[in-house]
C-alpha cells in the first residue's frame, strides 16, 4: 500500500488548523464471492511538523522553541484514524459509475416544498434546511443506506467561484474541489476565516445549531440525508456554498423499493463509497426583500 497526501499545503485557510486529503493506493489485493475485500483497519499518517513562515517574530521565535524543546524536529509525527472500507460485491461498477445526487434547500423542517432558486436566507437568523437524493443509475447499483459524515460551508470571490452544482471529486484532484480549495486567489482568505467545518459525525462536532435529524417525518429514507443549521452571523457574501460528506453503501440493483433506516438489514453483499456534493445558496444580509408577484 502506497500512501500520500494528495496536497502539501494546507486546505483550509483557517491559522489555527491544517487540513489535508490523503490518497491511499493498494494493489493485487483479490476480491472473492467468499470474503470480498477489506481495507477496514487504523491507518498511521506521519508529517513533518514546520514553523508557518508567515507569522508574527515573536510567535514564530514561540513555535521555532516549541518544536525545539520537543524534538520534532528529528521526530515525526503520527496521527492514527481508523478507516471503514469494505467491498463484497466484488463488481468493478462500484469504481466506474457516476453516483447521481441532488441537493434540495427548504425553509422548513417539513421538506414539504423547496424554497425558490432566489430564495435568500437571512444572515444570522434563518436555518437552511438541506435535503440530499442520491442513486445509481438504473440498472447498475442501489443505494442500501446513506449517513451524514461532515459537513463544510465556506464562500468564495464571485469572480472566481467554482461550478455551481457538483457531486464529488472523480477524475480532478481532491485538494482543488469545492470547500477544499486552497489556492488563496480563489478562496475567501479574509471574509470565511471564522466558520468551515460545521458537523463531523466521528467527532460528535456541531456548530451553528446544526441538526443531522430535523425532519418532522417518522421514518428516513434509505437513500436520502437530511440536515439544517442557522448562517453563521459572519457570512459576508452573497452565496454561501454547502458541502456535505455522505458515506454511501451500495448492493446489486434489486427492484427499486423505499425501505425505512430503522429496519434495514440485508444479507445481500455490499460495498460502501464515500462522497462530497457540493451547492451554494443565497443570503440575505438584512435588506428589505420584495415580492414581485
Amino acid at each position: 500500500v502506497n500512501a500520500d497526501p494528495e496536497n502539501t499545503d494546507c486546505l483550509n485557510n483557517k491559522g489555527f488548523i491544517c487540513s489535508q486529503l490523503w490518497q491511499i493506493e493498494a494493489s493485487n489485493i483479490p476480491c472473492t464471492d467468499e470474503k470480498g475485500r477489506d481495507f477496514s483497519g487504523n491507518y498511521a499518517l506521519t508529517f513533518d511538523p514546520l514553523c508557518r513562515d508567515d507569522i508574527a517574530a515573536d510567535l514564530q521565535t514561540h513555535c521555532n522553541e516549541f518544536v525545539t524543546t520537543k524534538e520534532l524536529d528529528t521526530n515525526r509525527i503520527a496521527l492514527s484514524t481508523d478507516l471503514v472500507w469494505k467491498d463484497e460485491i466484488c463488481n468493478p461498477t462500484i469504481f466506474t459509475v457516476q453516483l447521481e445526487a441532488s441537493m434540495t434547500f427548504y425553509d422548513d423542517n417539513t421538506f414539504a416544498t423547496p424554497v425558490e432558486d432566489s430564495h435568500l436566507y437571512q444572515v444570522g437568523e434563518d436555518t437552511i434546511f438541506v435535503q440530499v437524493d442520491t442513486a445509481f443509475p438504473s440498472d447498475t447499483l442501489s443505494v442500501f443506506d446513506t449517513q451524514l459524515i461532515q459537513v463544510y460551508i465556506c464562500t468564495f470571490d464571485p469572480l472566481n467561484a467554482p461550478e455551481a452544482t457538483s457531486t464529488g471529486p472523480i477524475d480532478q484532484d481532491a485538494g482543488d474541489f469545492g470547500c477544499f480549495i486552497s489556492d488563496e486567489a480563489i478562496r475567501d482568505v479574509e471574509y470565511d476565516k471564522y466558520f468551515h467545518h460545521i458537523y463531523s459525525q466521528p467527532d460528535s462536532m456541531a456548530y451553528f445549531d446544526f441538526n443531522p435529524d430535523p425532519s418532522t417525518t417518522p421514518e428516513s429514507i434509505q437513500n436520502i440525508v437530511r440536515f439544517s443549521f442557522t448562517v453563521p452571523d459572519e457570512v459576508a457574501r452573497d452565496e454561501l456554498f454547502i458541502m456535505a460528506e455522505i458515506e454511501v453503501t451500495l448492493q446489486e440493483d434489486l427492484p427499486r423499493r423505499r425501505m425505512l433506516l430503522s429496519s434495514s438489514s440485508s444479507s445481500e453483499p455490499t460495498a460502501n463509497q464515500l462522497q462530497h456534493f457540493i451547492k451554494p445558496i443565497g443570503i440575505n444580509h438584512g435588506q428589505e426583500i420584495i415580492n414581485n408577484k
